[in-house]
């Protein structure tokens, strides 16, 4: 130290603040000087000196002391942060966020100091709010005679500093992802024994059991709270006495007097900004002569001895909106309502046109509650008399009101008690409700999407995922709530800047959150992996953080469809092809031996039919019906009938394999004949030429005279051949022999079928025969006509081809032609009629 400490030294040492800064400073240059001398990670001999051990060692001995000493240095000042990296740059980071953080205080109580910033005495802060834009319309101005602010401005009370609550009953705060268990130890008006169990609801999740679920449904009301009673308006919340219990003493000794009464009102007030699942912070339950305000945080332990009175079913219990209530009472104390009367869902059934409490309250009581510390911080200790009158004012009037709007439940039902009957059950099912605590899905960072309605790539996508979950986490270990940890808009502003450095990180929240400014680099390192990231349509790590949590939380059914669509999007969600529906499952037919078993129901047998109602179904002999009808023995099922043409259609598959080798000649002997049968009448219908009109004349008379007996003839010679002919096609058509009568039956009736129908083929083709040789014979006939009228002996003269075959004669004297006349006569009986409708064969 520099001189002696006297009377005017500011420090030991030192006379002025001025000579303690230059004197230190002239230290730290010398520090500076002698520690660039040492070999750095940007010189070039550090690599040489890194090469010994004992340099080594003695780096590391020294960066571990410079850890110990920033570490103590923080934890002196109050700063939250980890210094267990060992990069330089991340430790220079920290100290100079540190830094700033101290020079800060520093000017903060500067100012003090210098009394530019005076020091507010008050544990409140009032957040005023002035020239509110108010709406016009009817749902706007209902308190019109309301009394208004002298100022005309909305108070939101909130604590300056405030010690958290939390640590006085930290034991009983679980925000891990386990089940909500209730912490009951005994059961207070209890019909059936105490048993919290364990659950599986439609995800496979687990949950217990409501403890009162069979309290609840079993409730009856007696005749007095079916009935009209008296509505006495009560004293104002200035005349009544209030009681405030903070001590397990004073909460036995209000329980006892609570026990003397039918029906009481009941409010809770709770906080939500600074826990994660919220607290309760304030109870308020009112007689008609009393109101009692219950503080929790000194007896958190000894709340559940309340389910003497909430428990009780002779004892109605009056609220307003009990959907909340219900929910934090299970949560914080295990405490269970049983027979509850809900004003709000008592006005439903009475159809008012509003259902707030305060709009109750200028109904029926003429009286304009204040709302404006609703979201006041209820942490606060000792409460403010604003706060205390506005905590009371919300149950004093409640049994009023309870006995008001059960006389018109009960003069809108003439009487009858069904609407008071069902604001009761209405109640008492919101009271069956089970608290469950918050859950964080794969998908639950895409509602924030779908409120602001951004599009986003697959890195802004990953690191809105990413520090989603973050929060999520960060706020069940330090039991904040998330919008405390990072609230939503300043989320999706990192998420979609991705800001390459720190500041940016900083730049995108206005005000700074605590833990966002403490956890900075952690918030850093999620940004840069979504910044190297390449870009594409459809992020793989996405889809794989999304399936192996719905893998580990069972959510199985919708998510991994979509997984599925993201894989293919032309892949139909509806398609079942690739599911093999019968897999496993017994049938009736045996895949070994393709046998049909028998059915065999698993029900009486006085239930199954003996006949069938559809004929077609009946194993039984159908009755005698008309001939002309088949008869149905059995009915064959189109699978029977499958398997009846197995062998058919093998048969065709090796007629087709065996094409190319050889083939039956006598399958190819019948084909042919038929064949050569159908080309041979084509090819007489086709030669046979359309008759032609000539003009009859005496001597043409004569010669069809002449002509008629040869027509005879032909046709007698044709029928014979027909009859050779038709034969052999007769003699292939042959019967199997009757087995039975009935099958007899049928071959008679088969054979005098065949017989009509070939008689009818006979008289077809004799009549097609007839026709054809007329043709053929009266062509010949008009042909010697025609050679008769001329009188040219021209040699040159050339007839038309005959039909017939003949053969070609020169005309040198009469003696040759009277010899060729009589060759040229047409001699049916030498016609070979054999050869010419016979089937050539190869």
């Amino acid at each position: 130290m520099e001189g002696g400490g006297g009377e005017d030294e500011i420090l030991p040492g030192y006379e002025s603040i001025d000579k303690f800064s230059q004197a230190n400073l002239k230290r730290i240059l010398g520090v500076t000087k002698i520690s660039n001398d040492l070999p750095g990670e940007k010189r070039e001999d550090y690599d040489y000196y890194s090469t010994f051990p004992e340099f080594r060692k003695t780096m590391a001995t020294q960066g571990k002391k410079l850890k110990e000493m920033i570490k103590t240095q923080l934890n002196f000042q109050g700063i939250k942060a980890g210094v267990s990296t060992s990069s330089i740059d991340a430790l220079v980071d920290l100290l100079t966020d540190a830094n700033d953080t101290i020079l800060e205080r520093i000017n903060i109580n500067l100012d003090e100091a210098a009394g530019i910033k005076k020091d507010v005495d008050p544990a409140l802060l009032e957040i005023t709010e002035n020239n509110v834009s108010k709406v016009a319309g009817s749902w706007n101005n209902f308190d019109r005679r309301k009394k208004k602010p002298e100022n005309g401005e909305v108070k939101l009370l909130a604590a300056k500093n405030v010690l958290r609550p939390q640590v006085k009953f930290k034991k009983f705060i679980d925000n891990t992802s386990k089940p909500f268990s209730p912490r009951l130890t005994d059961k207070p008006h209890s019909k059936k024994p105490l048993s919290v169990l364990v659950e599986y609801d439609d995800n496979n999740v687990e949950f217990f059991s409501h403890p009162y679920l069979f309290e609840i449904e079993r409730l009856t009301h007696d005749e007095e709270m079916l009935a009209h009673t008296e509505a006495t308006l009560p004293k104002t919340v200035e005349t009544t006495e209030m009681k405030y219990v903070q001590t397990s003493d004073e909460l036995r000794e209000m329980i006892s007097e609570l026990r003397a009464h039918s029906v009481i009102g009941v409010d809770v007030e709770g906080h939500t900004y600074r826990s994660y699942q919220g607290i309760t912070c304030l109870i308020q339950l009112s007689t008609n002569t009393k109101d009692y305000l219950v503080d929790p945080f000194n007896i958190w332990e000894e709340m559940t001895q309340l389910n003497e009175i909430f428990a009780d079913p002779k004892i109605v219990k009056v609220l307003h909106g009990c959907a909340q209530d219900v929910v934090w009472l299970q949560r914080d104390f295990s405490l269970y309502l049983v027979n509850v009367f809900d004003t709000h869902q008592a006005g439903k059934l009475l159809g008012f046109p509003r259902l707030s409490l305060a709009w109750l309250l200028e109904r029926y009581c003429k009286i304009y509650a204040d709302k404006q510390y609703q979201l006041a911080d209820w942490r606060i200790r000792p409460l403010p008399e604003v706060m205390v009158y506005y905590a009371r004012q919300d149950t004093r009037y409640l049994i009023y009101l309870y006995h008001k709007l059960k006389g018109e439940l009960l003069d809108k039902g003439n009487d009858q008690k069904n609407l008071l009957l069902s604001a009761y059950q209405q109640s008492n099912i919101i009271c069956t409700t089970r608290y469950n605590k918050p859950e964080i899905k794969p998908d639950s960072h895409e509602s924030l999407l779908k409120k602001t309605k951004s599009v986003c790539n697959n890195r802004q996508l990953y690191a809105l995922q990413e520090l989603y979950s973050w929060r999520d986490g960060k706020a069940r270990l330090e039991d904040e709530s998330t919008n405390y940890v990072l609230p939503n808009h300043m989320l999706l502003k990192i998420s979609t800047e991705l800001p390459r450095e720190m500041q940016g990180i900083l730049a995108c929240c206005n005000p700074i959150p605590p833990l966002v400014k403490q956890n900075l680099q952690e918030i850093h390192m999620i940004i840069l992996k979504a910044r190297n990231k390449p870009v594409q349509t459809v992020d793989s790590d996405l889809l794989t953080s999304r399936s192996a949590t719905a893998g580990s939380s069972g959510l199985l059914a919708d998510q991994q469809a979509q997984l599925d669509f993201n894989d293919n999007p032309l892949l139909c969600p509806l398609d079942l092809g690739r599911i093999d529906l019968g897999a496993g499952l017994p049938t009736l037919i045996d895949t070994k031996t393709d046998s049909v078993k028998k059915l065999r129901p698993a029900v009486s047998s006085q239930l199954i039919k003996s006949d069938a109602d559809l004929i077609v179904f009946s194993r039984a002999k159908s009755r005698k019906s008309d001939d002309r009808q088949p008869k149905i023995k059995a009915f064959v099922s189109p699978y029977q009938r499958f398997r009846l043409l197995v062998p058919y259609l093998e048969k065709l598959k090796v007629d087709e394999n065996g094409s190319d080798g050889q083939e039956d000649p006598t399958a190819q002997t019948e084909d042919l004949q038929l064949q050569n049968i159908k080309k041979h009448f084509q090819k007489l219908t086709d030669m046979t030429p359309k008759p032609k009109k000539s003009e009859s004349r005496p001597e043409e008379e004569e010669d069809m005279e002449e002509d008629e007996g040869e027509i005879q003839e032909v046709v007698d010679s044709e029928d014979e051949k027909s009859d050779d002919l038709v034969q052999p096609i007769r003699a292939k058509k042959r019967e199997k022999p009757a087995q039975n009568d009935q099958d007899r039956e049928k071959i008679m009736e088969e054979r005098n079928k065949r017989a009509k129908l070939l008689a009818e083929v006979d008289k077809e083709v004799e009549k097609r025969k007839i026709d054809i040789e007329n043709k053929l014979v009266q062509e010949e006939i008009t042909k010697k006509k025609m050679k008769k009228k001329r009188k040219s002996d021209s040699t040159l003269d050339v007839d038309s081809p005959s039909k017939i075959p003949r053969e070609e004669f020169n005309y040198e004297d009469e003696e040759k032609k009277n010899a060729v006349k009589e060759k040229e006569k047409f001699n049916y009986a030498n016609q070979d009629f054999s050869n010419m409708f016979a089937a050539k064969r190869p």
